[in-house]
């Protein structure tokens, strides 16, 4: 369960650099409002994901 819950952190972090990235430098030349809520979107999964993975790897 320790290994997972690494494993779930990293996705984590990968979501919150990723949704960064999106928002900050815009690939898709999205609207400045769409960006934003990719961008939120993506900050909020990767802080999902990092809190689930940080339950179960401390149990």
């Amino acid at each position: 369960m320790f290994f997972i819950g690494k494993i779930l952190e990293l996705i984590g972090l990968a979501f919150l650099a990723s949704g960064l990235y999106l928002g900050c430098a815009n690939p898709y030349g999205l609207s400045e409002a769409r960006a934003m809520g990719v961008e939120m979107g993506s900050l909020a999964l990767g802080i999902l994901t990092f809190f689930v993975g940080r339950l179960i790897e401390k149990r």
